[in-house]
Formats: structure tokens, sequence, C-alpha cells
């Protein structure tokens, strides 16, 4: 099993986004590589740069519709 350590956010997040989508973005050190994980969607990317996992991160917009639908299916509200 490899390592995986969460890294602290480098700035804040813009305003425009909201707050119910939040994406994590972790370091795997075995694998050399940062993975994303939408924890509304369940969408997730890996990328080998920080910019580009950063990026993903803040223009990442959940399908409104899958959302719903694992809103429902884990007994939670869709945001």
């Amino acid at each position: 099993m490899t390592n995986v350590t969460p890294l602290p956010l480098r700035r804040p997040r813009p305003t425009g986004r909201p707050a119910t989508v939040p994406v994590s973005v972790e370091w795997d050190e075995g694998r050399d590589l940062y993975i994303l994980a939408c924890e509304r969607c369940c969408e997730w990317a890996t990328m080998y740069r920080l910019e580009d996992a950063d990026g993903w991160a803040e223009t990442h917009r959940c399908d409104p519709e899958l959302a719903a639908l694992l809103a429902t299916v884990l007994n939670q509200v869709a945001a």
C-alpha cells in the first residue's frame, strides 16, 4: 500500500466557486502523482504537476444529475 499525504491548500478558493463542491488534492508518493477526487459527484483525475491538479480542482463542475443520483443513493441532499 502506498502512502497518500493530503496537501495543504496553497491559496483560498475563489468566491464564485460553490463551497458545496469539495475537491481533494492528495500526493501519492508511490506513484509520484497527484490524485484529485470530487466528494459530490465522485469524478476523479490524476495529474503529474501540482499546477495542473490545482487548475482542475478550481475549474471542476459537477454533473447535477449525477450528483443528485448519488445523493439519493447515499441518502444525502444534493446541493
